[in-house]
């Protein structure tokens, strides 16, 4: 189903739910369904791209964190952090990347018990043959956005963050 579709069927099941006499912020409740389907659709744009390469989404972020960090290498945990992921299946990214060979794990020189993931040249190989093809999807996604209107939805996307952020501050323990 299109997207523009779905939005259209979520709309009517969020305005029927709202005429039962529930207190319901429709909007918001269509801008975080629209949020959560275009990322879905984003991803499985690009899961196109990288399933022939033996590769998920969460497979390749976590390796383009290790391409993109100064020391191209990072513990499961700040990946964990860096791409939105629990620790078990951050464990079965890992072990992906490793069994790939996109990746080796050993102990942190500095602390022994601490685990590191490092990218290997096979898997900075793969990294750069595969972001000319993900830019461009990417880039085709947001070309119908003016320059300004990027900067418009970056600016708003941080203010949502930070919304959520504090938010979440708020109602932990």
């Amino acid at each position: 189903m299109a997207l523009l579709t779905e939005f259209s069927a979520i709309r009517s099941g969020v305005e029927r739910v709202a005429g039962r006499g529930v207190d319901l912020p429709t909007d918001e409740v269509m801008l975080a369904r629209k949020l959560k389907h275009l990322g879905a659709a984003m991803t499985l744009r690009l899961q196109c791209l990288l399933q022939p390469h033996g590769l998920v989404e969460a497979d390749f972020s976590a390796l383009m964190q290790l391409f993109g960090s100064p020391s191209q290498s990072a513990s499961p945990g700040e990946l964990c952090d860096l791409t939105a992921q629990r620790p078990t299946n951050m464990t079965r990214i890992a072990d992906a990347l490793v069994r790939k060979r996109l990746a080796t794990r050993g102990p942190d020189a500095v602390d022994r018990r601490r685990v590191i993931l490092r990218i290997t040249a096979r898997g900075e190989r793969l990294a750069r043959t595969l972001l000319p093809q993900l830019s461009a999807e990417i880039h085709g996604a947001f070309a119908v956005l003016s320059a300004r209107d990027k900067r418009q939805l970056d600016r708003l996307l941080q203010r949502l963050a930070a919304s959520l952020d504090a938010h979440t501050e708020e109602s932990d323990p």
